[in-house]
């Protein structure tokens, strides 16, 4: 009876492993839909295939977590949400980066994703805040790192608010070089 009952269970893992695309087949096919999805000239994917392309890539990174395309693929997904106006789902695919591929090619870009998305797509100023500011705190070198500054000084204004604080500050720089220059004559 044990052992009718180990090969019952044997069985059916092999016929569950057989079921399932290879890996190669997985990446062949995730390759064919970006190219189909990315082949017409739209600037607007259709979202049918959005949706299947990001299905496409969160199943690979689920059936291969350790494999190094897992966060490009969910790299790409988030990317595809958040351009399709899916920002709580970007959002959590990059919340899975972070926790789970803090060595991705792309980690600082992540990070600051998040911020960006909370800060312009979701409006969400305070968790904006403490994303840019995790951000900074992690990657204070980063080429993004001026940006994430801007981004953070500026949350909460409206283009005109900037645009005013931009020409006092401009005027006041200019006051000052006048002066200095006068202080010298």
């Amino acid at each position: 009876m044990k052992a009718i009952k180990f090969i019952g269970i044997v069985l059916a893992g092999m016929m569950l492993v057989a079921c399932q695309p290879s890996k190669d087949k997985l990446i062949k096919e995730i390759t064919e839909k970006e190219n189909a999805l990315f082949s017409n000239n739209s600037p607007v994917p259709d979202k049918t295939k959005v949706t299947e392309m990001v299905e496409l890539y969160k199943k690979f990174a689920d059936q291969h977590p350790k494999d190094s395309l897992a966060p490009v693929y969910l790299y790409k997904a988030a990317n595809l949400l958040m351009n399709s106006e899916k920002n709580d789902d970007a959002i959590t695919l990059l919340d899975n980066i972070i926790k789970d591929y803090d060595n991705f090619g792309k980690i600082e870009e992540a990070y600051f994703l998040k911020a960006f998305i909370y800060d312009n797509n979701i409006k969400n100023i305070n968790k904006a805040r403490t994303a840019y500011s995790d951000f900074l705190k992690k990657f204070p070198k980063s080429d993004l790192a001026d940006d994430a500054q801007i981004s953070l000084d500026n949350l909460g204004k409206t283009p005109e608010q900037i645009i005013k604080e931009f020409e006092l500050k401009m005027k006041l720089q200019a006051d000052s070089a006048t002066a200095a220059a006068e202080k010298k004559k």
